[in-house]
């Protein structure tokens, strides 16, 4: 009797348990609310009454009040319950906003019941590779396994395969950026060989073009310097780096080592030292009066919110100023970011020092002699600078720097940080600081005018060899390392207390044993432990081929980015890619394209259009847009005028007159001549003031500063873009001209054109409309309507 007691009892324990609220999970249900209703008052920007509720250990602890604001386990005894349920509307909480609501207050009350465990947030967790989720004679690749669990379980069935032409052409335009030739697409529905047609386009030198476009918005490339006069900035090689790069598939961890610390390589090559320009693409500001220092240390920060948005996809601009506003991230984690960066030679200056001079091979010989003779001359002036016999002239020196005559002998832009430094004194000065002053007190010492004639000298003769000048990263000697503090509120005229180079602390630290230089951050970065680089870099491949990302703020992985629409197929192409392919490029591209759900037909139905309006499940093929880019060379490509060279300096094609007007800058916009005019867009001046028209209405940006993703829009003036851009019509009249040479009736040649233009047949209501057209008005007006067409424009 007592035994079958007992057992009633727990069985009746168990059963009460069962019927207790669902545990409660921080990161989808408490997380948002804290996000949405609280941590803008008690987070990183302010904590109004010393409470800071983005950490657990700071909740815990409570505010001014001295009641802790969670006691995990007991809701009614805690402090934040209490003060959202105030009754008093003056007391309670958010202030002077509306209450929460009765399931958000329960949601907290039955979170902290349950111990208040605090999640971290997916992104910062490593991911893991889980095993496909479900079999289907439809899956080709394991990515189909896990898309089409979630459309079954949105009751959603994967549309059929698109046809042969259409697939070559979206292949052509994702691998290449160009068309496909009708030829390819007839191959292709012929044999049926889809993955070679695959591995075709990879191998092509065209693929690296079209990656290397995607990159320079976020390597925020430009021809200028940016700023007031936006001078002219040859870094070039960069851009043709980054197309070699692509095009032999250099591993992605490899790739991200060099462009962040090249440099910094065992024997570096002129190809690693040159991919450092990478974090050289800073805005430089020539304007007079500027401070040098402070628009130094805008490229460091400029670097290290680059750095983070393109490789972790953070959004880290704001931590300059104060604590993250939703992440775990406080300032100290900005500079000690900002830290790893700070110790490069360059600093505002119009000559871009350091830079990388290449010579023609006739030169080769008389430039390393120059540069020789450059170095010998630079040590000897260093040497004499820093002479016993001269330590007292430079004494004298600083003491005069009131003096308006020794003034006057200083670079304008160097003038502050010269004051600033001789202002302290020389106990309190850096390595740094007292190198610089050195190095400026020499450029003024009369005493070394003949060595400061000489240096001239040799960099005059250096010119006559027209050398190619790339500016590229050099870490300064540890002798002359800097000192990287704190800003309160962000500001450069306010230094705090020093910090060390360093990662932010929910995350891994930097390799131990290395130096915590910039060559350790970028290992750091493609490291095992690293949960975002590999997450990052494929969701932007997915969303170049599928129109949005699984994760669709591709600029923003954290707590208030957009949460991935398929977070194990998200983790396992991060696995994938960094594991199984060694970080291949090709490889993970390949993966996609090979893919059932890549292949897809983007026809939709009413079901599809309820349930899946955007395509975010990815129950039909990609059907959007072209890219500014792949418009101007689609154009190109189909008439005929594309020319095939590749690399080099950046050329004018057409653009309206009258758009470079700067008053504080004199360069004219010089229209490129012979096949030079009708190269790819890539190849395109970019300067950051006056982007090329054409381009900028299909919004392309203009590269001040680096751009994840280009959001895409369809307005009016875009189409008087493609019908009247003289580029446009040149590009109509020349495929105008391919189909009047190809003989036959006026069907026939359109016909023709239409294959260049889209690797198929037009429908025979489409030719009926077109040869109309062609007898109310001309080839080239059928031609440019051809280009015109919303197929065309897209990619389907």
């Amino acid at each position: 009797m007592g035994m079958r007691h007992s057992i009633t009892i727990v069985l009746v324990v168990v059963l009460l348990a069962g019927c207790g609220p669902a545990k409660v999970d921080f990161n989808t249900e408490i997380r948002p609310i804290l996000n949405d209703r609280c941590v803008t008052c008690h987070g990183g920007v302010k904590t109004n009454a010393d409470l800071n509720l983005q950490f657990r250990e700071l909740a815990l602890l409570g505010g001014e009040s001295g009641n802790p604001a969670i006691v995990p386990g007991d809701a009614d005894g805690s402090e934040l319950i209490r003060r959202i349920t105030h009754a008093n509307v003056s007391d309670r909480m958010p202030k002077d906003e509306a209450p929460l609501t009765e399931l958000q207050i329960q949601k907290l009350r039955d979170w902290i019941d349950q111990g208040a465990e605090w999640g971290t947030h997916w992104a910062y967790v490593t991911p893991v590779k889980s095993s496909p989720p479900v079999e289907n004679p439809w899956i080709r690749s394991p990515i189909d396994s896990f898309v089409l669990e979630v459309l079954q379980e949105n009751g959603l069935e994967p549309a059929p395969e698109a046809n042969c032409n259409v697939l070559a052409r979206r292949l052509s335009l994702d691998l290449t950026g160009l068309p496909a030739t009708f030829d390819q697409a007839t191959k292709l529905c012929e044999t049926g060989n889809y993955e070679a047609l695959v591995d075709e386009l990879l191998a092509s030198p065209r693929f690296g073009e079209r990656w290397a476009a995607l990159w320079l918005d976020l390597a925020r490339y430009a021809d200028s310097k940016g700023y007031e006069a936006d001078r002219e900035r040859s870094i070039w090689r960069y851009r043709d780096w980054l197309m070699d790069a692509f095009n032999r598939d250099l591993p992605f961890d490899q790739f991200t080592i060099e462009q962040l610390a090249g440099d910094l390589l065992p024997n570096p090559t002129t190809e690693q030292l040159i991919a450092t320009a990478f974090n050289r693409n800073t805005m430089t500001n020539e304007e007079g009066g500027t401070d040098d220092e402070e628009h130094r240390f805008a490229s460091i920060v400029d670097r290290v919110n680059t750095t983070w948005e393109v490789f972790q996809g953070v959004t880290m601009r704001c931590v300059q100023c104060h604590g993250h506003p939703y992440d775990p991230f406080v300032q100290d984690d900005f500079y000690g970011s900002f830290a790893v960066f700070n110790n490069t030679a360059d600093w505002d200056q119009a000559h871009e020092e350091p830079v990388l001079r290449e010579f023609e091979a006739a030169h080769q010989a008389k430039g390393r002699e120059l540069l020789g003779k450059l170095d010998a001359i630079t040590a000897a002036i260093r040497d004499s600078i820093t002479s016993p016999t001269m330590s007292k002239v430079w004494e004298s020196w600083e003491s005069k720097l009131e003096d308006p005559l020794e003034v006057g002998k200083l670079l304008n832009t160097s003038k502050n940080e010269i004051r600033r430094i001789a202002a302290k004194p020389k106990a309190d000065r850096s390595s740094y600081e007292i190198a610089f002053i050195q190095n400026r007190f020499g450029d003024a010492e009369p005493t070394l005018v003949g060595l400061r004639e000489e240096r001239g000298k040799i960099m005059g003769e250096i010119g006559k060899l027209t050398p190619t000048i790339t500016p590229v990263m050099k870490e300064l000697p540890t002798s002359e390392r800097r000192v990287t503090r704190r800003r309160e509120r962000g500001s450069f005229l306010s230094p705090a207390e020093a910090v060390e180079p360093a990662v932010p602390k929910v995350l891994t630290p930097l390799p131990a044993g290395e130096p915590a230089n910039r060559l350790s951050f970028a290992k750091w970065l493609v490291s095992d432990e690293n949960p975002l680089t590999a997450r990052v870099t494929v969701n932007r491949f997915w969303e170049q081929l599928f129109g949005l990302g699984i994760v669709e703020s591709s600029d923003d992985f954290g707590t208030i980015g957009i949460a991935p629409t398929h977070p194990e197929l998200l983790d396992w192409l991060a696995v994938h890619f960094q594991r199984d392919l060694a970080w291949s490029q090709k490889g993970i591209l390949k993966e996609m394209v090979l893919s059932a759900t890549y292949r897809q037909a983007s026809v939709v139905t009413p079901l599809k259009l309820e349930k899946d309006s955007r395509n975010q499940l990815y129950s039909r093929g990609p059907r959007f847009r072209l890219s500014a880019e792949q418009l101007r060379d689609q154009a190109l490509a189909v008439s005929g005028l594309l020319s095939k060279k590749l690399h080099g300096p950046s050329v004018m094609p057409s653009q309206p007159a009258g758009v470079w007007k700067n008053p504080y800058n004199g360069q004219q916009w010089v229209l490129a001549e012979g096949e030079d005019r009708y190269r790819r867009a890539i190849y395109t001046y970019w300067r950051r003031t006056n982007p090329y028209p054409a381009m900028a209405m299909f919004d392309a940006p203009s590269r001040e500063f680096c751009i994840s993703r280009r959001i895409r829009t369809n307005t009016p003036l875009q189409a008087l873009v493609t019908l009247n851009d003289p580029a446009f019509w040149e590009a109509a009249e020349g495929l105008a001209a391919k189909m009047k040479a190809s003989g036959g009736s006026t069907g026939d040649q359109i016909k023709v054109g239409y294959r260049m233009a889209l690797a198929r047949d037009p429908s025979p209501e489409t030719l009926t409309t077109l040869i109309q057209l062609a007898k109310d008005s001309s080839l080239p007006v059928v031609a440019n309507t051809i280009l015109n067409l919303d197929e065309y424009l897209t990619k389907e």
